[in-house]
């Protein structure tokens, strides 16, 4: 399972914050945790709240 399916999954529980998601999906560096959720936001497949901070899946 690549990083985007665990990330996902993860989210599919429900909103979490970008420190979590390193937690749950095993993302060492935040940069790179960072980059990925913002190329995904940008397929469409998850959205952040802009006023909570957390990720959600689209």
């Amino acid at each position: 399972m690549t990083d985007r399916e665990k990330i996902l999954v993860a989210l599919r529980e429900g909103p979490l914050k970008a420190f979590e998601i390193m937690k749950r999906v095993n993302i060492k560096h935040q940069d790179d945790c960072q980059s990925l959720l913002l190329k995904m936001r940008d397929d469409g497949a998850v959205k952040f709240d802009i006023h909570k901070g957390h990720w959600l899946a689209a």
